[in-house]
């Protein structure tokens, strides 16, 4: 009886299967029931703060490895070699790829947790090989900004590709502050998030079927690394107004406030175009123009009020995705820029007041107009489901 049983229910999910496994959406080595149920219960009995914690462990782990190393190497004379230090950070890099291939196989947490603290051994010491050699600066920055690209896509494991796709966009800052493009930053930054965020699933399509699943993987650690950078690059500019930029040659820091947010805002304005597009709106209908008005007035206010456009922008996508975790970061770093603008404004706490409670009843107001004059009539598209999927 259990044997008919069994065998009713693979001739019902085999055409699941494969359906998925022709869309790049499982590996074909999961093609079978035994190793789908094998990963669903692995991925049950690990959940996302278990893996963070994991992820947590390994960075202290290879704290104290480097540490160990570094004292070993220091007797022989090799750290004084950048050649040395390369290919000992490679031969690490390499140890940790094939131990997080072990471990996505086995679905173990303990292998996990031992390739990320190997493989950010050997990162580190790629890195420091790079900064501290006869390198010059930037050529330095774009190989170690290739070395995290290479690492992101290559690593099977997707707290470690958070890590890495975050310091390559770090890198990318970098430069861009070193060429004193500055303004273009938080535009890229969105860009970015908006396009890995709302399109993943459309640029799957022309990504072949057997890196598809990897793919997307890739796509989603780079997006939540540029949501998490676009949070927190306004605070680099804020600091840089004092006087703690990245320029160590004492010269002023110059930042065009008006160009950074416009490009903001037109990024922001393709992330609107976008999720309307699920709903069959058009940016130029009623309701489009009056989001499209929200979002320049927001951009407006930016100039003034530092990550209030690019925390808003966040919290759009979060809730267009239903990502949960993306949504608590935005709300969070909004918070806490609004207290920062409130905060440093050189006025009376009756003034202060009365502007927190003006922008409150505009929120408000513009919210009851958006539910009631427009959203309550609307039907999301049947492709908004797949484009949810985090």
């Amino acid at each position: 009886m259990n044997n008919e049983l069994n065998n009713i229910n693979h001739s019902q999910q085999q055409p699941e299967i494969l359906l998925l496994q022709q869309q790049g959406l499982i590996d074909a080595q999961n093609a079978n029931d035994k190793l789908l149920n094998n990963a669903a219960a692995a991925h049950t009995h690990s959940p996302w703060f278990i893996s963070l914690l994991f992820g947590f462990s390994g960075v202290f782990a290879s704290l104290f490895f480097i540490g160990f190393l570094t004292l070993i190497l220091d007797n022989t004379g090799l750290l004084d070699s950048t050649l040395a230090l390369f290919i000992i950070g490679a031969i690490l890099g390499v140890s940790g790829g094939f131990l997080f291939y072990n471990a996505r196989l086995r679905h173990s947490a303990f292998w996990n947790s031992l390739a990320f603290a190997v493989t950010l051994a050997g990162q580190g010491y790629i890195a420091y090989a790079l900064l501290a050699s006869e390198i010059t600066e930037p050529l330095n920055i774009i190989l170690l900004l290739l070395v995290q690209l290479l690492m992101t896509v290559v690593i099977p494991n997707f707290v470690y590709r958070l890590l890495s796709a975050t310091l390559a966009l770090v890198c990318l800052l970098y430069l861009l502050n070193y060429y004193h493009l500055s303004e273009i930053s938080l535009g890229l930054l969105a860009l970015i998030t908006s396009v890995t965020h709302l399109q993943r699933y459309t640029l799957a399509v022309f990504i072949p079927t057997k890196w598809r699943m990897n793919a997307l993987e890739i796509m989603s650690a780079i997006g939540y690394a540029s949501a998490y950078v676009l949070l927190s690059i306004s605070v680099y500019f804020i600091a840089a107004e004092y006087g703690n930029s990245f320029d160590s040659d004492g010269e002023a820091f110059s930042y065009n406030y008006y160009l950074a947010q416009g490009l903001l805002t037109l990024a922001s304005l393709y992330a609107a175009y976008l999720i309307l597009k699920r709903y069959h709106i058009k940016l130029l209908s009623a309701a489009g123009l009056l989001i499209s008005a929200a979002i320049v007035l927001l951009g407006i206010m930016s100039i003034y009020v530092s990550g209030l456009l690019a925390t808003s922008l966040i919290i759009i996508i979060a809730t267009a995705n239903s990502q949960r975790v993306l949504l608590g970061l935005g709300v969070i770093a909004l918070v806490g820029y609004i207290f920062w603008y409130y905060y440093q404004l050189d006025t009376s706490l009756l003034v202060k007041s009365a502007s927190l409670f003006v922008i409150g009843i505009a929120l408000l107001l513009l919210r009851w107009l958006l539910i009631k004059g427009y959203f309550a009539k609307i039907k999301p598209s049947a492709n908004d489901h797949q484009e949810r999927l985090s």
